[in-house]
């Protein structure tokens, strides 16, 4: 059965839902950079979407974004743990054997046939750390860019990071777009992942509150008129005690 036989739309749109909430509420939201200008590869032509290998959120990080980007979106995803989590099939996962990949990479490929229709790849293979270096992209990206060679390849940076809330926030910054051909070439994954590794850095950069601005595609519930029923009146309570506090600080006469 063909891929998008077993992608099932009533599926999918349940799990964004899921997703969507999950993210609100276990992490600290989801912020975006660069979705417009992808979106605006997508809509011309078919996307290999390369992203970092982060954690057990990744796959639904990549349902909210596919939603977001406006695509009819796929993923390569180790059959062995596809077979531990069957239902990922039924929101457009493809299974990839590590030890014969061509199989699935040639599946992959073949979806990409037409302007709006995506492939995400982990290029990692693996769950990864995104600070290390170097990132270790395996070779199946440049396979996969040499099977589908009029497809863009549009690198994306997934990051969790703590910040201001309990949870996480997570993070997706989409890079420089770079020809499936180019990635297809010698050297070409090095470029690619420099790309990564430059889109890491923006989201390092909005972390350290310099750099562009991130879009809160999904926002944090922790804060101001996000914040759920709970946090808004703890915040209401203690704002007048705090208020309090600081005006003493500073009224408070030097010393000397």
């Amino acid at each position: 059965m063909r891929p998008e036989d077993v992608r099932s739309p009533r599926f999918l749109a349940a799990a964004r839902w899921w997703a969507r909430r999950e993210i609100r509420r276990t992490l600290d939201g989801l912020r975006v950079a660069g979705l417009r200008e992808a979106r605006e590869v997508a809509r011309r032509q078919p996307v290999i979407f390369a992203a970092t290998h982060v954690a057990w959120w990744d796959p639904f990080l990549l349902v909210v974004l596919d939603e977001a980007l406006g695509t009819e979106g796929y993923a390569l995803m180790d059959a062995e743990n596809l077979c531990r989590i069957p239902f990922f099939a039924r929101l457009g996962a493809i299974p990839v054997q590590r030890g014969n990949p061509r199989a699935g990479l040639r599946a992959g490929a073949a979806l990409l046939d037409r302007p709006g229709r995506a492939v995400w790849f982990f290029p990692q293979g693996r769950h990864r750390p995104a600070h290390l270096r170097p990132l270790d992209f395996q070779p199946g990206i440049r396979l996969l860019a040499r099977l589908a060679p009029n497809a863009a390849v549009v690198p994306v940076a997934l990051q969790y990071a703590f910040a201001e809330a309990q949870g996480p926030v997570s993070y997706a910054c989409f890079g420089t777009t770079l020809p499936a051909r180019e990635v297809a070439e010698h050297g070409g994954v090095v470029r690619l992942e420099r790309a990564v590794e430059e889109a890491l850095a923006r989201i390092d950069a909005n972390l350290a509150g310099a750099g562009e601005p991130f879009q809160a595609l999904i926002p944090s519930r922790e804060w101001g008129a996000n914040a759920d029923p709970g946090t808004r009146l703890l915040n209401a309570l203690l704002r007048p005690r705090a208020a309090r506090a600081a005006r003493a600080e500073t009224e408070e006469p030097a010393h000397g």
